[in-house]
C-alpha cells in the first residue's frame, strides 16, 4: 500500500499577480477596442499568455500556477473588475455558459502555465 502524502507546491504570488494583471489588462483593452466576438477571443488568448507568464515567473509547478491565474481571473470577473461576456436568454443557459467559459479560462491558463515549461526549456536542451 502506498501512503505517501505530497505537499502542495509553494505558490509564487508574484507570478500569480503578474499573470492575473496581464490577463485583466488584455481583457479590458480588448473589450474597449474591439467588437464583442474578437474581444472574447482576445480575452481567451490573454488568459493563455498570462498562464505562460506565470509559469515562467514561477519556474516550478507551472501548470498549477497557470491554473491559479485562471481562478484569479474568474474571481476578478465575478466581482466585476473585468467584463463578463456571456448573457443568456434565461437563467439556466446563462449559468451553464458562465460555468463553461470559466472552466475554459482556467484550462487555458493551466495549459499556458504547462507550456511555459516547454517554452522556457527550448534553449537549454531539456524540452521534451
Amino acid at each position: 500500500m502506498i501512503d505517501q502524502q505530497r505537499r502542495m507546491p509553494r505558490l509564487r504570488w508574484r507570478a500569480i499577480v503578474a499573470g492575473v494583471a496581464l490577463a485583466a489588462a488584455i481583457s479590458l483593452v480588448s473589450a474597449a477596442a474591439l467588437p464583442p466576438i474578437p474581444a472574447a477571443v482576445a480575452s481567451f488568448f490573454g488568459i493563455f499568455v498570462s498562464g505562460i507568464l506565470a509559469g515562467i515567473l514561477a519556474s516550478a509547478a507551472r501548470l498549477y500556477h497557470g491554473a491559479v491565474v485562471g481562478v484569479g481571473y474568474v474571481l476578478c470577473e465575478a466581482v466585476g473588475l473585468v467584463p463578463g461576456a456571456i448573457v443568456g436568454p434565461d437563467a439556466l443557459s446563462d449559468t451553464v455558459a458562465v460555468i463553461a467559459t470559466d472552466a475554459l479560462r482556467i484550462a487555458l491558463a493551466a495549459l499556458g502555465g504547462w507550456s511555459a515549461g516547454l517554452w522556457s526549456s527550448l534553449g537549454r536542451g531539456r524540452g521534451r
